[in-house]
């Protein structure tokens, strides 16, 4: 190919025979080759003068001439120019139309060394080919504006905003054939002024606009509707001091919608007067249409966040908040000579209150009780309510016992004080249990110890409070048997499993079934799972009680799978996640089985995943590779943990915590579950909700848009018998 284009035979021709007038001068602007083509069109044949006797000026009319400025300084800085001028016969005199494109040549150093200049005639042609050439320019157009809004729909998804934004900005002034486009806001510390939000282009520097109908922006804005700005001087429905400042003489605002007015602008502007396409508008439209999905998005996630982070009712820290909080500051505390103090808050005889004034009057009561908490404690301190009528509170450099005492003894005086409700005031005081952390404290630890605090403060009587000390006891016998016979049980094969079915909303189709330990004790009777899973987490038989539940579903999966395709869920405890062998585990149990890994779901709760996320998230993404499917259990519970699915996307499956399903149907609860919803499709994953016990809430699930289903309404837990029955029924 270089030997094709150093060819100078080759060059000749094709200069020679080109259709279009080609000159090529110096930079003093002596013409040294004029093609014959050009020679025609400006009718140099019969002239005398030699190219090198002629100038570029020689060429042009002096409506012409009159660009030349702007050519220059185009060839300087870009070292090209294209645009419309006119060139005169030499002899006729007659003016030609024409499109110029003149660009400098470069020697082979790199250095300037000619400027070539390509003429066409406009004349040239007709209507036909222009037709074709603006239906192959817009074809090509559309292609291009296509192709950046899909890439800012992914970007939508995937991306932080700032970085969405500029991309909008940057496809606006690429597509638009604009100088400037920038994204711009009502500033959120400054209501008079407006923030840029993203720019692309020369006019971003020193942005000061005052919000309101001063500029293109704040006008697009205030009436949420496309305003276009051919030519500021012409401009009266809005000031254009603004663009005037800027250079501006031209723009486009196309409103960016938000929830009930517009979030913001997306804005063009160009230098010079122009008017703007109708496509040019659509493609803007569309723009701002992704930005304003993409910011629905993000406050969906917000929201979501923060209800996972928050009580509902009284807006404090939830229980999975607060429980973070205190493992942070156990962290901290072990580099300072201070301590961590947790005071445990249990509302004094508060059904008393729900069954006299009723359940409006219970809530009421207990956010006076959260805001007249928030007063009571410094400022630096972590006030939470975990769940009904207790309540947390997390107070860090504390020096000694004495000072947790005081801080106790100040919360319960300012508690005290009767709460206003209607004409008669209403009592309400807490019993507070206070636990001082020691070197190497744990957070179980700290709030066991406190809740012991609690239950010995309420012995004492309404108001009290109490400091952890070694004399407490919370049924240490009953654990510790409890722990013996566990061991024994597991060794001889007394525990069962009992499976529930999990149903594909759409069809009513059993497509998995989730299995639950059952124990029941020969003397005590059936034991609570809550209560043996808990006695085998303190005495290290949960990896015990996980491997044997893993080993025993998995081998009923295999024979149910025989006859139809169900899958089977099982729950992972913390210490089976942290245990770097366990998808080892996981792996034998299979090959023991022969049940496929792709007919095995684990349940892993939202609380362990966000707690440990370092140390499990290896193990998560070896079981994932395994294609063991993996779903986040008890979503929404209180961990936020949308940062981590972002960074380690493992999870098949959302299960909707049984909390948010119990209050279906109705419009605050199926907004939230909608939320996780549409949080789940963001992730490409399905969503089951848990805990459903009427058709109504199945219902309100449908309408919500997730996938699957489970509760006593579907089906309860049930020996493996009896679901094999069932099972078989459901076969056609």
């Amino acid at each position: 190919m270089a030997g094709f284009v150093d060819d100078p035979q080759i060059l000749r021709a094709i200069l020679e025979l080109s259709p279009d007038l080609i000159v090529v001068s110096e930079f003093s602007g002596r013409v040294v080759y004029v093609n014959p083509a050009g020679r025609e069109l400006v009718g140099l044949w019969t002239d005398n003068r030699p190219d090198g006797e002629l100038s570029t000026a020689d060429f042009f009319t002096p409506a012409g001439l009159s660009i030349s400025d702007e050519v220059e300084e185009n060839l300087r800085s870009r070292g090209y120019w294209r645009g419309r001028s006119e060139l005169q016969h030499f002899h006729t005199r007659a003016r030609i139309a024409v499109t110029l494109t003149t660009f400098v040549v470069e020697r082979s150093d790199g250095q300037p060394s000619v400027i070539a200049t390509i003429v066409r005639d406009r004349r040239r042609g007709d209507e036909r080919d222009r037709r074709l050439r603006e239906v192959a320019d817009a074809a090509a157009q559309f292609g291009a504006e296509q192709k950046a809004v899909a890439e800012l729909s992914r970007l939508a998804l995937e991306a932080e905003l700032p970085q969405l934004l500029t991309a909008a900005t940057a496809a606006a002034v690429t597509l638009v054939g604009v100088e400037t486009a920038m994204v711009t806001r009502v500033d959120e510390f400054d209501s008079t002024r407006l923030s840029l939000e993203a720019v692309t282009g020369p006019r971003g520097d020193g942005f000061d606009v005052p919000a309101g109908n001063h500029s293109l922006m704040g006008y697009t804005m205030n009436t949420a509707d496309v305003v276009v700005c051919p030519d500021r001087l012409a401009e009266t429905r809005f000031p254009t001091e603004v663009m005037k400042s800027y250079g501006l003489r031209s723009g486009v605002g196309i409103p960016i919608a938000g929830a009930t007015a517009p979030w913001g602008a997306l804005s063009v502007h160009s230098a010079d007067a122009r008017d703007y396409a109708d496509r040019d508008i659509t493609f803007l439209q569309t723009v701002a249409d992704v930005l304003s999905a993409a910011i629905r998005r993000i406050e969906l996630d917000r929201q979501v966040r923060q209800r996972s982070m928050h009580d509902p009712l009284t807006d404090l820290p939830n229980r999975a908040l607060a429980y973070a909080c205190i493992d942070e500051a156990l962290e901290r505390v072990e580099a300072a000579d201070t301590h961590v103090a947790v005071l445990l808050l249990d509302v004094d005889d508060f059904k008393l209150i729900n069954d006299s004034l009723g359940h409006e009057a219970g809530d009421l009561a207990l956010v006076r009780f959260a805001q007249r908490l928030r007063t009571a404690v410094r400022e630096q301190d972590v006030v939470a309510r975990l769940g009904g009528d207790e309540f947390l509170i997390l107070c860090e450099e504390v020096r000694d016992i004495a000072e947790a005492q005081q801080i106790a003894h100040s919360i319960t005086e300012l508690l005290g004080a009767p709460y206003a409700h209607g004409s008669a005031p209403t009592p309400l005081s807490a019993s507070i249990g206070v636990a001082v952390s020691e070197p190497g404290s744990s957070r179980r630890e700290l709030i066991h110890r406190a809740d012991l605090a609690m239950y010995r403060a309420k012995d004492m009587g309404a108001g009290g409070h109490a400091v952890y000390d070694d004399d407490d006891v919370y049924d240490a016998e009953r654990i510790r048997s409890l722990s013996i016979d566990l061991r024994s049980a597991l060794e001889r094969g007394e525990l069962t499993l009992h499976y529930q079915p999990l149903v594909e909303i759409a069809s009513g189709r059993i497509v998995a079934v989730e299995a639950l330990a059952r124990w029941n004790h020969p003397v005590h009777g059936p034991v609570s799972p809550v209560e043996f899973v808990a006695v085998a987490e303190r005495t290290g038989l949960a990896t015990d009680l996980g491997t044997w539940a893993l080993a025993e579903a998995c081998a009923q999966a295999a024979r149910w799978r025989e006859f139809t395709a169900v899958s089977i869920r099982v729950n992972v405890s913390a210490l089976q996640l942290r245990d770097p062998a366990f998808p080892r585990v996981v792996s034998r149990v299979l090959a023991a089985t022969g049940l496929e890994a792709s007919a095995l779901g684990l349940e892993i709760t939202e609380t362990v995943w966000v707690s440990d996320t370092a140390r499990v998230a290896g193990t998560l993404t070896e079981l994932h590779n395994m294609g063991v499917s993996l779903l986040l259990d008890d979503l929404g519970r209180g961990h936020s943990s949308i940062y981590y699915l972002d960074r380690y996307p493992v999870f098949e499956c959302f299960k909707i915590d049984k909390s948010f399903i119990a209050d279906l149907p109705g419009a605050r609860p199926e907004a939230i579950v909608s939320a996780i919803v549409g949080l789940a499709r963001a992730f490409d994953v399905t969503v089951v909700g848990e805990g459903v016990e009427t058709a109504e809430q199945l219902e309100a699930l449908r309408a919500c848009g997730a996938d699957y289903a489970q509760g006593y309404h579907l089906g309860r837990p049930a020996a493996a018998d009896d679901v094999t029955a069932t099972l078989r029924s459901a076969i056609v």
